[in-house]
Order: structure tokens, then sequence, then C-alpha cells
């Protein structure tokens, strides 16, 4: 397995320029948009750019490892081996993408044994992406590289916090989880780029609700990487999604947890 490693990690630090220019080529193309929400009230846009991204990293991945499973956020799952699952959100923040923000990325997740071991986040228009390997995480932008740590600060007083509920938490509660963390908590749109922002050291923890598998899966192993910890609001593995908290330590996680414990959903 140490050999298949590096090979993965040799395609995860390769494919971001790929998936740049294959964004480059396409950007002047005409942007088709769809609601995949069944739910007549909900907006869960989808772009021709989403599962155009999806199918050509499908074919990245299969070129390498054509044995590996793939399961995506737009198209059915490619079941193969069990113990080796490659995970897509193709565009991560495509509300973001839609109106033009440059802060959406592609996510990009190695799991071996049901755990998430490598994850890329790449932002094609911010040109940097972040990605993890032999118990690090860097941060490569303009072709330079830079190791990351989270910050290290305890105190729910001078902490940095962002949360996005995702409509998830009724108005009521959402004020409450807000009064509780007073004001250093931040909603914020940025999707991906606020874990990032945790291993970077620049915010000290994340709160979300309603995440898929697929677009906590790429993060879990940057955030773990540059010191931070990960899990649901529970304390239980973040692996399959829900109610995520991420912090930059242990101890500032297990404040959070104990403020967040009235709103948790129970199994």
């Amino acid at each position: 397995m140490e050999r298949e490693k590096k090979k993965i990690y040799s395609f995860l630090k390769k494919i971001p320029k790929k998936l740049n220019k294959f964004f480059k080529d396409r950007s002047s193309s005409s942007l088709v948009v769809n609601n995949k929400s069944s739910k007549g009230k909900d907006y869960d846009p989808v772009t021709n750019f989403d599962k155009a991204f999806e199918r050509f990293i499908r074919i990245e991945i299969n070129k390498k490892f054509p044995n590996h499973s793939i399961i995506g956020e737009e198209f059915k799952d490619k079941k193969a081996d069990s113990k080796k699952i490659w995970s897509i959100d193709p565009i991560d923040g495509t509300r973001a993408f839609l109106i033009g923000a440059p802060t959406w990325s592609n996510l990009i997740s190695f799991s071996y044994k049901n755990k998430s071991i490598f994850g890329l986040a790449n932002f094609p228009e911010l040109n940097k992406f972040y990605i993890n390997n032999k118990n690090k995480t860097y941060l490569f932008k303009n072709n330079l590289k830079r190791t990351l740590k989270c910050s290290k600060i305890t105190s729910l007083a001078k902490m940095k916090i962002i949360g996005n509920f995702h409509g998830t938490l009724s108005y009521e509660k959402q004020k409450k989880v807000i009064k509780k963390f007073g004001w250093s908590f931040r909603l914020a749109g940025f999707d991906a780029l606020n874990y990032c922002l945790l291993a970077e050291g620049k915010v000290d923890a994340v709160i979300e609700a309603n995440l898929k598998p697929y677009d906590i899966l790429p993060l879990i192993p940057i955030i773990k990487n540059s010191g931070g910890v990960v899990t649901n609001w529970r304390n239980e593995s973040a692996e399959k999604g829900g109610q995520i908290l991420a912090t930059s330590n242990k101890t500032l996680h297990n404040k959070i947890l104990k403020l967040l414990k009235p709103f948790s959903k129970k199994k």
C-alpha cells in the first residue's frame, strides 16, 4: 500500500494543473443550470460545468486506478475495490460559481478501509490548492509550497468561528447557537475554503450542518494533518457528513461540542 500511496499523492498533486486548464478551455462556454431538488421550495443548483468536471476527474482516476471505486455528486457510484474509494465533489460551491465568486473548488479524496487518507481542495480561480501527505498539509500557490499549521487558540472569547447551517436548523435555533458564541461567530458561505482557512490558522473553528460525505471527506485529512480536529456534533466520525465541527485543536473542540450538544441530531 505504501507504493500506491506515493502514486496517489503524485496523482493528486498533478491534477490541479489539468483541472485549471480544463476550466480555462471551457470558461467561455454557455452555462446551463438546473435544480436538483425534488422539493419545490428548495433550490439545489447543478450546472453543465459540475457534470463536465466530474466526468473529467472520473476519466483521470480510471486511467491510473482502474480497479478503485468512485463516488461522486453528479453520477452513479462506480463499485470496484470496496477498500479503495475515491470521492468527488466537482464544484464545491456551485452557488459561488454561478455568481462569479472565485471561492468554489474541486474536491477529491481517497479513502482506504473507510478512512479518508488523502484530500485535495483545488481553487482554479484563486490559483491555489491544498493537499496532505505524510502527516502534513500543504498549500501550493503560484508554484510555491507552504506547510500549514492550525492555530493554538483555546479561548472561546478569542476564537474566530465560521458557520453555515444550510437550512437545517430553524431560525430560532440558529439564533440560540449564534448567541452562545457571541461576537466571534460569523455566518459565511465560503464552502470548502472555510476549512482550508482553518488549516492555515486564519480561522479557529467551522460549524456546518447537512453536509454530504463528498463535501467533507477531502477536507478531513487536510484538517487533521495540519493539527486540527474534525467530527460531527456528537464527537463521532465525520466521514458520513451531517452536522460537522472542525476546530484547530482538541481543547477548543471539546468546549464547542458542549455548546452544540443541545442542537445535535440524535441517531
